[in-house]
């Protein structure tokens, strides 16, 4: 699913994106958790974590192909939202984290889950390289058409001869990856920016990272993307299936296609789904089904009699005799989203 030439279908830099947003829920989690966390505390966790799995949420349906919308907000905002969901990485390392700027300058910006991505990238490797005690800082800024965030921490900084090498995958942490910085200035200059090392300053310690991200105002809107096909769009579509990873990529393909998807993970929610019949297709994994798939599958086809009905296994070869795989359209595990598509479009 990997397109080299647009940021956004980068599958590693989406998953290192995702594994940013996951590593700031989890710190929340903890705090929420604590035995001395009060209720506002929790409430206030919540509404992070929230919000973080919202963002690697939409991070994974864009780069499996759901339609991508420019939203544009005001950067101020933006920084204040990630330096707060960033407090508990920074407490572990006995940093702080402070957003400095003139809040007058109106600088809005389009592509904002983008600006918040790769500032979280930035802020994310500032706080690890940040001595304990030290500040981080988010600095604001307008300089003609483009806003600019310089990310400045105390630590080593960036020894000259590395300077642009951390751009194309050489990593300054030891067991990192060096998608970060390297997707991050893709994603900026998709949008027309840029992320860059600006020029030290000899008089203090540290590296001083520039994103430079074209003003809202001062920038031709791009058209909204949107999907190739919608293939499938106004269909209603049963998925029956207990492996959260399968569920997830089958929602999030077949709803950028325009589907309408209820996930049944267990016997139980696989009967009260049927209330909502008819559906215009089902795809059946064995695993939920019980001690009787064909008596299930049977009340399938009873409340969607016209229902294209796709049995999604790895066990095509040792089916139980009951089950008439005559009427049935077989997809084998492991399986292509290509496969799964071509069935539901007959």
């Amino acid at each position: 699913m990997s397109d080299p030439s647009d940021p956004h279908r980068d599958l590693a830099g989406v998953l290192h994106d995702v594994s940013n947003a996951l590593t700031v829920l989890l710190g929340w989690v903890g705090e929420a958790r604590s035995p001395n966390a009060t209720p506002e505390a929790v409430a206030y966790a919540l509404q992070i974590i929230e919000q973080r799995a919202r963002i690697a949420r939409d991070l994974t349906r864009h780069a499996v192909g759901a339609p991508r919308f420019d939203e544009q907000r005001e950067l101020a905002t933006i920084a204040k939202e990630v330096v707060a969901a960033l407090q508990i990485e920074a407490q572990k390392s006995n940093a702080k984290i402070v957003v400095k700027g003139d809040a007058a300058v109106p600088l809005r910006v389009s592509g904002a889950l983008d600006v918040s991505q790769v500032l979280t990238n930035l802020v994310l490797n500032a706080v690890a390289h940040a001595p304990p005690g030290s500040t981080v800082e988010v600095e604001l800024s307008l300089e003609d058409d483009k806003c600019t965030v310089h990310v400045v921490d105390e630590g080593p900084g960036v020894p000259a001869e590395r300077r642009e090498g951390v751009f194309r995958g050489a990593s300054l942490r030891p067991g990192g990856a060096g998608v970060g910085l390297r997707h991050s200035r893709a994603l900026a200059r998709a949008w027309g920016g840029d992320v860059v090392l600006a020029e030290e300053d000899p008089a203090k310690r540290g590296a001083r990272f520039k994103i430079l991200w074209p003003r809202a105002d001062a920038m031709p809107r791009p058209p909204t993307s949107s999907l190739r096909v919608q293939d499938l769009a106004g269909q209603k579509i049963l998925v029956v299936e207990d492996d959260a990873a399968v569920t997830q990529i089958l929602e999030a393909v077949l709803t950028a296609r325009g589907a309408t998807v209820t996930i049944a993970p267990t016997l139980e929610e696989l009967k009260a789904a049927l209330g909502g019949a008819p559906y215009d297709a089902v795809l059946v994994d064995l695993s939920p089904m019980g001690a009787d798939p064909a008596g299930e599958i049977a009340s399938i086809r009873k409340s969607s009699p016209e229902a294209q009905v796709v049995l999604v296994t790895g066990n095509a070869d040792s089916l139980p005799d009951a089950i008439d795989t005559s009427a049935l359209h077989l997809v084998r595990k492991p399986f292509e989203m290509s496969e799964v598509l071509a069935v539901l479009r007959k």
